[in-house]
């Protein structure tokens, strides 16, 4: 997809950091903006934002990890304006933390918001968009923890590993099918400077902090501190969204924000391909 004015862009995660980030790139290419999150105010401010750029645009305020509330999103945008051109599925959160250490609960968390929520968004919009035609456009916003491990956010790594399978198998199924017209694309950056490490404020009430031990350990306190010290010195936020556009013009499957992020995938391939152990 190369021409984008008065197309209609959807991005879950849409009310702050990357999902904005590309919201606002949409809107600088004269494009039409649906956005979801889940705080009112980010919602209704990123939207008023939008606007100011001379952007038609509208919110959603919902948990994006239910099912329902995914289908709602597709029916605001066919309400509004009347068909969907361009998707990001972009909401993620992040606790780090060893598997035997997590409680239930952020591993339920995190599998909803950063896997559930973006196949359900294939799930419900990819029929819309081979309905009614002409070309569309996915993008995943994955992760490098997609492409590698570490000894920290088991979750993390592994919803995002699950995310960037999911982007290359449907890539393959629509092209089986012959609908090459809708573009997949799979975006893995590596540190933004995003909030993520302060997704606890948007936790719902049926995930929020509660008295178990893990909460008070050091392993959940040090985790936000790496988090935010990582984010704050990442890439600068404005230029992903250009990144992001640039790769949809160029019907580029990978979207790598960092070249960094190929070295450490070929790292672990490598160490999968000659018998060494994960390092």
């Amino acid at each position: 997809m190369r021409e984008f004015k008065d197309k209609v862009l959807v991005v879950t995660g849409g009310s702050s950091g990357i999902g904005a980030a590309i919201a606002r790139e949409g809107a600088l290419r004269g494009m039409k903006i649906v956005i979801s999150g889940m705080t009112e105010g980010h919602v209704n401010q990123t939207v008023e934002e939008l606007k100011g750029m001379g952007a038609e645009a509208v919110g959603q305020v919902a948990d994006i990890s239910r099912i329902e509330n995914v289908q709602a999103l597709l029916d605001l945008t066919l309400e509004k304006f009347g068909r969907v051109d361009m998707l990001c599925n972009n909401a993620g959160v992040s606790v780090s933390g060893p598997i035997w250490e997590i409680p239930v609960q952020d591993i339920q968390w995190i599998t909803e918001v950063n896997m559930l929520s973006h196949l359900y968004g294939m799930k419900i919009f990819i029929p819309q968009m081979i309905k009614q035609g002409g070309e569309a456009v996915i993008v995943n916003t994955e992760s490098t923890a997609g492409l590698m491990t570490s000894p920290n956010a088991v979750m993390y790594h592994t919803t995002k590993f699950a995310g960037v399978a999911a982007s290359e198998c449907t890539y393959l199924a629509l092209k089986a099918r012959g609908l090459e017209r809708i573009q997949m694309h799979c975006l893995v950056p590596a540190f933004v400077q995003t909030q993520i490490h302060g997704v606890d404020k948007r936790r719902p009430a049926r995930y929020a902090i509660n008295d178990d031990p893990y909460y008070e350990s050091q392993d959940f306190k040090s985790g936000y501190i790496r988090s935010e010290r990582q984010v704050q010195a990442g890439m600068p936020i404005d230029y992903v969204g250009l990144c992001v556009f640039t790769a949809v013009e160029d019907n580029k499957f990978y979207i790598l924000t960092h070249p960094e992020s190929a070295m450490v995938a070929d790292a672990r391939v490598q160490n999968l391909v000659n018998g060494r152990n994960p390092q």
